[in-house]
């Protein structure tokens, strides 16, 4: 289970990097405290960020802009969606399942 969890923050990281360096950022926190063994402190901090609104659940990955300023889509954009979803998804069954085990 560590080891998966581990492999996805990484693949959650590179995902975000290409368009939501702000996310990214905050899931790099998360594996550092993952690194350090500190798993019920990484559950929290991938947790803190779901709900209200701008969240994770929010996220809209590979939207651009042209060069006159009109909104589109990048390449891929919804494989690229589709990923971030399982990503968070799984990330969020190991965070919930963290802090089920620690309140027993």
């Amino acid at each position: 289970m560590y080891d998966k969890t581990r492999k996805e923050l990484i693949l959650m990281i590179e995902l975000l990097e290409n368009d939501e360096n702000r996310w990214a950022q905050f899931f790099k926190k998360a594996l550092a405290f993952f690194d350090n063994g500190e798993y019920q402190r990484c559950a929290e901090t991938i947790l803190s960020g779901s709900g209200g609104m701008g969240s994770l659940n929010d996220l809209v990955l590979a939207q651009t802009t042209d060069q006159h300023g009109k909104f589109q889509r990048k390449p891929n954009y919804e494989e690229i969606n589709n990923q971030y979803q399982e990503l968070l998804s799984s990330l969020y069954a190991f965070s919930r399942g963290m802090r089920r085990a620690a309140n027993k």
